[in-house]
């Protein structure tokens, strides 16, 4: 135990859990920039907790021979975001078995179709001459992403209940990291959701419904686990969600990006134009730029130093992701949003990490990452093309309401309508 130097490491006496959630995104950067140092130490929740930044740092915390993610999502978090029993939470061969699920079903061709059946979605509610009504762009985003992925899951969507399922997946993501209304709502969005899934993997396992077998209501209906065991229903139903959520989430970013054109708006052109490097770079930087998900946490397995901080089992360690996208020492004029960074130039999985880090086949970083740059490499290009009016409102974020989002939801006009 003498080679661990926790002395290293500044600690905060106190439980940060109120202060981090009233300060949202920015917390962990602001004491890291306090102290000068990679690494500080406090109570969250109750236990010790380590709390990381830095590309350094993410290399460190997606080793899998150094940290665990079992139990470390915080329950009200795993609670409302994920379930229980599911991918997020699982290590080594049940991990590694269960995530070679997910990446068989969201490879290159679910990725295509999925991509394919929300473009013609767009194209009916954002044709290039403009909207035919004024439209809120998240709630659109939100029917649009919803019905698409749906649609290629298996699942009916045109039954008169669908709407409000799409409404309960962005509810879901909206209360993640909330606490009073916003998180009931959410939980209660989820058991509804929850509900929904399990009538599809139910159906398909006693036979009254029979899906194309590389659907994924069906593909997860019959997946075994790791020892051969057939998933429990409500891990089966969240699984499910866990592929149509973050799919949905990406709203999220499409109202950034609506907001980001509308702020710098010499990228209209290249965009508008199809130019696939400028679309690439401008959606890489939404990425990078705009708030999403804070931090993600893991345990130590061992004991063991990383540049002379201690680490022992039992410490909660949390990676900022939100402040290693925004850490000078990775990116320059981290403040300032600034797609041409992006131009020639492809962050490797350390740097940038707004989904998670590391690689996707053998550790924890999103197997749906790919499919959430396709989706929104189309909805900025959608969006660039598309002739409308911005109604009188209130585009501001806050970076203390996590996840953030547009406070207006971006009202968009038909181009022909007086301003």
């Amino acid at each position: 135990m003498s080679q661990l130097r926790e002395e290293s490491i500044p600690v905060e006496s106190t439980d940060v859990s109120v202060s981090m959630l009233r300060s949202g995104y920015p917390y962990i950067s602001d004491r890291l920039r306090r102290w000068g140092t990679e690494a500080f130490q406090a109570r969250l929740l109750g236990r010790p907790t380590v709390f990381l930044r830095g590309r350094s740092a993410a290399q460190m915390f997606y080793d899998n021979t150094k940290f665990t993610r079992v139990g470390a999502i915080p329950p009200p978090v795993r609670g409302t975001l994920f379930g229980k029993g599911t991918v997020h939470g699982l290590d080594g061969s049940a991990h590694h078995h269960r995530k070679a699920m997910f990446l068989g079903l969201l490879d290159d061709e679910a990725t295509a179709e999925i991509t394919r059946l929300t473009r013609s979605r767009w194209q009916r509610s954002l044709p290039e001459r403009g909207p035919r009504r004024p439209i809120v762009l998240f709630d659109e985003s939100v029917r649009i992403l919803a019905g698409a992925v749906s649609e290629w899951a298996g699942m009916a969507v045109n039954h008169p209940k669908f709407p409000g399922h799409a409404r309960d997946l962005a509810m879901i993501v909206d209360g993640f990291g909330s606490v009073g209304l916003r998180q009931i709502r959410a939980r209660m969005a989820r058991l509804r959701c929850r509900a929904w899934a399990r009538s599809y993997i139910r159906a398909v396992r006693n036979g009254t419904l029979a899906p194309r077998q590389d659907t994924a209501v069906s593909v997860i209906a019959r997946h075994r686990d790791h020892r051969n065991r057939r998933l429990p229903l409500d891990t089966a139903a969240d699984e499910l969600l866990n592929i149509l959520r973050p799919t949905v989430a990406v709203a999220w970013f499409v109202t950034f990006a609506a907001l980001a054109l509308h702020d710098h708006p010499r990228w209209r052109e290249p965009l508008a134009a199809g130019d696939a490097q400028a679309v690439r770079a401008f959606t890489q930087e939404v990425r990078r730029f705009f708030p999403f998900a804070p931090a993600l946490a893991a345990w130590p397995r061992r004991e063991f130093v990383w540049r002379g901080h201690g680490f022992r089992r039992g410490t909660r360690v949390v990676l900022d992701l939100y402040g290693t996208n925004h850490d000078p020492a990775i990116w320059r004029d981290a403040g300032y949003f600034d797609p041409s960074r992006f131009v020639d130039w492809e962050p490797d999985a350390f740097e940038l990490i707004p989904q998670g880090g590391g690689e996707p086949d053998v550790g924890h970083r999103c197997p749906g990452e790919p499919l959430t740059i396709a989706l929104l490499e189309q909805a900025v290009t959608v969006l660039a093309r598309t002739r409308t009016r911005w109604a009188a409102q209130r585009l501001t974020y806050s970076l203390s309401r996590i996840p953030s989002r547009v406070s207006s939801g971006v009202v968009l006009l038909p181009y022909d309508s007086a301003p």
